[in-house]
Parts: structure tokens; sequence; C-alpha cells
């Protein structure tokens, strides 16, 4: 059992990255069984609550794995959130999170993961852009997985 039980996976509009992010982290969070009760949510620091995913997002994640979120819907990241750990996308998202206070570890998903890389936004960008992104994703969330369940195994006494 982990002991992060709601991972809040942020960007600044809540409809390209961080729900491509969610969709993904639940789809491999599925097989470990360490992360059976991990809540996955997503949320954007200027998002417009209520706003549709980018279509060209949509299609890059299914055509990269097979995954959905065209039912997504834009939040807006509040204290309000319950949340043990925020993965940001980038450095500016990291800090407009922090600004904020929240009541939990902040941190940006390329730190987390060991590769120090920000996830760039495709917003507005060509297909090739989107597509970059669900690969990147592909490699970054199974690590950031890793970390979960490592850090939900007890440390073994000498």
């Amino acid at each position: 059992m982990s002991t992060v039980t709601h991972v809040l996976l942020v960007c600044a509009g809540n409809i390209c990255r961080s729900p491509m992010a969610e969709v993904l982290f639940r789809h491999f969070a599925k097989s470990e069984p360490a992360l059976a009760d991990v809540e996955v949510g997503s949320a954007g620091t200027i998002t417009m609550t209520g706003n549709l995913p980018n279509a060209d997002s949509v299609d890059a994640l299914r055509r990269a794995c097979g995954l959905e979120f065209a039912t997504h819907r834009a939040r807006r990241l509040s204290r309000r959130f319950t949340a043990d750990l925020v993965l940001t996308m980038d450095r500016e998202t990291e800090r407009e999170a922090k600004a904020m206070n929240l009541p939990c570890r902040v941190e940006m998903l390329g730190d987390y993961t060991g590769t120090d890389e920000e996830v760039g936004d495709p917003y507005g960008r060509s297909r090739r852009h989107h597509d970059e992104t669900a690969a990147q994703f592909e490699r970054l969330v199974p690590r950031a997985l890793v970390r979960l369940v490592a850090e939900a195994v007890p440390a073994p006494t000498p």
C-alpha cells in the first residue's frame, strides 16, 4: 500500500498535458498492486474550469496507446483539492503550484522521475508536438510509478 493516496498532475490549462498524464498514470497503475488505492486526478493553474480537452492531445494519446480522455473537463487548481503529491509538468507550473502553499508535496514530474526534464506544452502546436508529448509521458509515467512503489515499500531494517 502506497503512503501516497492521491496524486494530482498539474499543467497550465488542464486540457493537454496533465489529463494525458492522468490517463496514462491510471492505466499503468492498474498493474501495480501497491498502488491499487491511489487516486489520480489533474488540474491546471490557469485553466477555465469545464473546458474540453484539446482534440490534438486526445488524438495523440489514442494513437500512442489506445487510451481515451475525450470526456475530461478541465479543473482549476486550488487548495480545496485533496492530494498528497502534486506533480507538475514544467518549472513555471511548479512555481505557481508552490506559490499556492498547497498542503502537500509539490514536485516537477521530471524531477520526481530523476530525468529533470520539463514536459513542453503542445497547445497550439503541430500534431508532431502532441505525439512527442504522449511519447514523453509513456516514458515518464512508468518511472513515476516505480518511485511511488519504492516509497510505499518500507526500508529493510539492518
